[in-house]
């Protein structure tokens, strides 16, 4: 597939190009620089054909010596090597910068074809607002403003004319991959894990907390397997986020775990489990995604420090012992086959055709060994289960009455089902539905009780009495 990189420096509208060109909003924008660090892809659609487009992270070489911007310098060259059109993006406003000179020297050297996109052109003649830009020396030149639209036309012409790209085929109908969100606290080791498994630096990691700050998705393939891996901003506590972008990455995580097919909660094993750690596993247990906790750096620790973890960890795991958990080393690829092997394992559960009789029998035999029990003089009475949805996994329970059924029932029924079918790291849903009534909606409720209604008739009895 044809791909094409945007490319500028820091806060020029690249991010908001990517998310105007693929009609989402994948990027993060602000009016905040540097927000965009990892590489960020997703297909571009122009008249059934399809292409790669590739975000970078910006450049600055102001601060070239600084371990982040050398990471960033390195995933945009890489980036620009990958592509076989190059969007240079400048800004108009700020004019030609020093920066914007290095960078097209860099794009020449690569002898790529390269379309300079002017943006920020607002009520501006383009030939005015490309004079500047002359001295660049690229002969392709779009005028542009993002924020209203303006200039779009002309780059999907250009991506038209320059790139042959795949014709979408409407009749081939591909199953969507498998995505696996990885999440946790910042630091935790997560881009490491992900450059890990796939085999290549692909992201930014470093030891500085909060590298990460946009949700990356990587489509690679694992023994033989394909899938998707999300790499995720740190998830901190919400009393020590306070600027805007890192709220917007707060939610952009956890959006990317609610969307996933399977959670990898990463969890660094020098710090034991934190209390934001234990946060993260109950926020992640409310979207009910099966999940696996991936305990890193276990080769940072002696053995008197694993023990001691061992022990805070069982204390801790009693209310969710059914996830389970793989002590690894991202950095050393300790272990990484074994998550792949219970990554597969879990799959192939959750891909089993769930039959109604098989649930049904299942159900039987909870209710035979532990009925549920009566409330408001009435026991619920539950009829039968059916298949619901399978991400998340939920099945539905029909009867009578089950407003009645008790939460302790409900988490006997879960528990019951999950041994049953052999659900290891896969929460499960019970939706509990009884019919409705028709005539509910006309009872007049009973404000008072049979004992106080006798007196009220033998009352008026009375006064009628005397009356006689």
């Amino acid at each position: 597939m044809n791909s094409i990189a945007i490319i500028g420096r820091p806060n020029v509208g690249k991010s908001s190009l990517f998310n105007r060109l693929t009609k989402s909003r994948k990027a993060i924008v602000s009016e905040f620089e540097g927000l965009t660090r990892d590489r960020q892809s997703s297909i571009l659609l122009i008249n059934d054909y399809v292409y790669e487009l590739i975000d970078s992270g910006g450049l600055n070489f102001d601060h070239s010596d600084n371990v982040m911007n050398k990471e960033i310098i390195h995933q945009t060259n890489q980036a620009a090597d990958e592509a076989d059109v190059v969007l240079f993006v400048v800004d108009y406003k700020s004019g030609l910068t020093s920066d914007d000179m290095l960078i097209s020297k860099l794009l020449r050297k690569k002898e790529k074809k390269v379309c300079l996109i002017i943006n920020k052109v607002d009520g501006v003649d383009s030939n005015l607002a490309s004079s500047e830009f002359f001295k660049l020396g690229f002969e392709d030149m779009i005028c542009t403003s993002v924020s209203h639209n303006y200039g779009m036309d002309n780059i999907f012409e250009y991506i038209i004319d320059n790139l042959s790209g795949e014709l979408l085929d409407h009749d081939l109908q591909q199953d969507p991959l498998f995505k696996i969100a990885v999440i946790g606290k910042p630091n935790a080791g997560k881009s490491t894990f992900i450059n890990s498994v796939i085999g290549a630096q692909r992201l930014i990691a470093t030891n500085i907390p909060g590298t990460t700050i946009d949700s990356i998705e990587i489509e690679f393939e694992w023994h033989g397997d394909k899938l998707i891996l999300i790499d995720t901003a740190g998830i901190r506590r919400k009393g020590k986020v306070t600027q805007k972008e890192e709220k917007f990455a707060l939610l952009k995580s956890l959006e990317s775990a609610a969307q996933a097919n399977f959670i990898f909660i990463m969890i660094d094993a020098t710090e034991g489990i934190t209390a934001q750690d234990q946060a993260i596993i109950s926020e992640a247990l409310s979207l009910y995604k099966p999940m696996i906790l991936l305990i890193n750096k276990w080769d940072l620790m002696d053995d008197y420090q694993k023990e001691r973890f061992d022990a805070e960890y069982d204390k801790f795991s009693k209310n969710f012992n059914f996830l389970e958990c793989l002590k690894i080393s991202a950095e050393k690829k300790t272990n990484l086959s074994k998550v792949h092997k219970k990554l597969m394992s879990i799959k192939s559960v959750l891909d089993n055709q769930f039959k109604t009789s098989m649930l049904n029998s299942i159900l039987s035999d909870a209710l035979l060994n532990h009925p549920p029990s009566i409330s408001k003089g009435i026991r619920p009475k539950i009829k039968f289960i059916s298949f619901y949805s399978r991400s998340p996994l939920a099945f539905k329970i029909h009867g009578n009455h089950l407003d009645g059924v008790s939460l302790s029932y409900k988490k006997y029924l879960e528990k019951f089902f999950r041994q049953s079918l052999n659900f290891q790291s896969i929460p499960l849903k019970l939706i509990f539905s009884s019919p409705e009534n028709p005539y509910e909606k006309n009872n007049k409720k009973i404000s008072t009780g049979l004992v106080t209604r006798r007196k009220i008739k033998n009352k008026l009895r009375e006064k009628l009495n005397n009356k006689n």
